[in-house]
């Protein structure tokens, strides 16, 4: 099937729906019971603080807190795929109304009674940071945040107005948040085992792509998100032509070696939120969230053009035939995959070497 030539053109986007991390499924719905109850909370805390007068702090932090958690709430209601941003901004709301409130109390107004009430909510801000970003940059932004709140004590006590139960206050918060930092890099060292474990139970051994297992995992994902919000979705299917004979001709070497060179090729000219998949033997696929049928269409034409470009000695050339097919609302992973592979097989039909719609 002849093609114009165009640009792949779909939009960029992070990783869709990261399938080997169990934790994805939930932040979602803990964010939309913790949200709407932060800003409830913060709403309480501004009225009753009325009758005693607000600390500075509290004057430009609370009705910030309020406003700011209700309008994120609302956003990752109505607008799901906005979590990637949602969720950060409210742990940097959180994190920035502690480390307020305490440095307050550290330089300008000690509490009497050593440390006041908000700093039992600090380790919330290290363990928001497992949930809400990479393992590692989390433990980052753990030891970042405690040592600005050691600096700001240290600034404190030379000023010179801690009392003993202030210096026995700190001493003990800063006990008792190293040890919970140092649980954190636990549950990052754990979590990150886990994942490693079932990377290899998705990944092909030879190419290093994903396999069958993880793309029926992603297409019910992927379906989920077209039936329930609309977004599209497309899958190309494509099989290298004539491969049985690189087989039988050069050895399985080679074979092996030719089908590496495919896989390079197919990650070089996918997006990082696309999948490449080695379905088995010679047969590939590629998941493309986000992605209407003339866009998949043209990013097939390309992939059939560098294909045929591709060198792999001793090999004199390759070639692969195509099927496309647009996820429907009612497609099932297996209805979505046969449509593709049809299509796929048409080609063969045709001529080989070409792209064909399912």
């Amino acid at each position: 099937m002849g093609l114009p030539e165009g640009r792949y053109t779909g939009i960029s986007l992070q990783p869709t729906l990261e399938l080997l991390d169990p934790l994805n499924p939930l932040r979602r719905r803990v964010a939309l019971w913790l949200l709407p109850l932060g800003a409830a909370l913060a709403l309480v805390a501004l009225f009753a603080s009325q009758r005693v007068g607000l600390d500075p702090v509290d004057r430009v932090f609370l009705p910030v807190l309020v406003l700011g958690f209700a309008l994120l709430s609302a956003a990752l209601w109505l607008r799901p795929r906005f979590a990637t941003w949602v969720l950060p901004s409210a742990h940097a709301l959180v994190a920035a109304y502690l480390l307020a409130t305490l440095a307050y109390q550290l330089l300008f107004r000690p509490n009497p009674m050593g440390l006041s009430p908000a700093a039992f909510w600090v380790p919330f801000v290290y363990f928001s940071s497992f949930l809400f970003f990479h393992t590692r940059q989390a433990v980052r932004l753990a030891l970042l945040y405690l040592l600005t709140l050691f600096l700001l004590s240290l600034l404190g006590a030379f000023r010179g107005h801690y009392q003993p139960e202030h210096v026995n206050a700190l001493a003990q918060f800063f006990g008792a948040n190293l040890a919970y930092v140092g649980l954190l890099y636990m549950l990052v060292r754990i979590k990150e085992g886990y994942l490693e474990a079932q990377l290899d139970a998705y990944t092909d051994f030879l190419t290093g792509l994903r396999n069958r297992r993880y793309l029926e995992l992603i297409l019910e994902r992927e379906l989920f998100r077209v039936q329930r919000y609309g977004r599209p979705l497309a899958l190309i299917a494509l099989d290298l032509d004539g491969f049985k004979a690189v087989n039988d001709t050069f050895g399985h070497e080679v074979g092996d070696r030719a089908l590496k060179a495919l896989a390079e090729c197919l990650e070089r000219h996918i997006r990082q939120s696309d999948r490449a998949v080695r379905l088995g033997g010679e047969e590939f696929a590629v998941v493309l969230p986000e992605t209407e049928l003339p866009q998949a269409l043209a990013l097939a034409e390309r992939l059939r053009q560098s294909i045929a470009a591709l060198k792999a000695p001793p090999v004199p050339s390759l070639s692969a035939s195509f099927g496309v097919a647009q996820a429907a609302p009612t497609d099932s992973p297996l209805s979505l995959l046969k449509r593709a592979d049809e299509a796929l097989y048409r080609a063969k039909r045709k001529g080989k070497n070409r792209v064909e719609i399912g």
